[in-house]
């Protein structure tokens, strides 16, 4: 898992985890895409995920193929492996 070397305690690993279940499923029930504003705002929200945490969190999204990240547009789209996620 992307968490090795992060210095996070098995707690805050199951935390951060169900956040990114949680942050995944709201990019689903928004229609697969959202912009990358709106999504740092619903985490930041409803699991307390500010800035750095955010970063972090979208950057295993990508990493691990969850998500891919437009820059151009700003926006975050689902992927199929991140709809598995968050269907496990």
């Amino acid at each position: 898992m992307s968490f090795q070397g992060q210095g996070m305690d098995e707690k805050q690993k199951q935390v951060f985890d169900k956040a990114r279940k949680g942050v995944l499923k709201y990019l689903v029930e928004k229609g697969g895409k959202l912009n990358m504003g709106e999504l740092h705002d619903y985490s930041m929200n409803k699991y307390f995920i500010q800035h750095q945490g955010f970063s972090r969190m979208m950057e295993t999204f990508v990493d691990e193929g969850l998500a891919q990240y437009d820059a151009a547009t700003q926006e975050v789209t689902i992927s199929e492996l991140g709809q598995q996620f968050i269907s496990s």
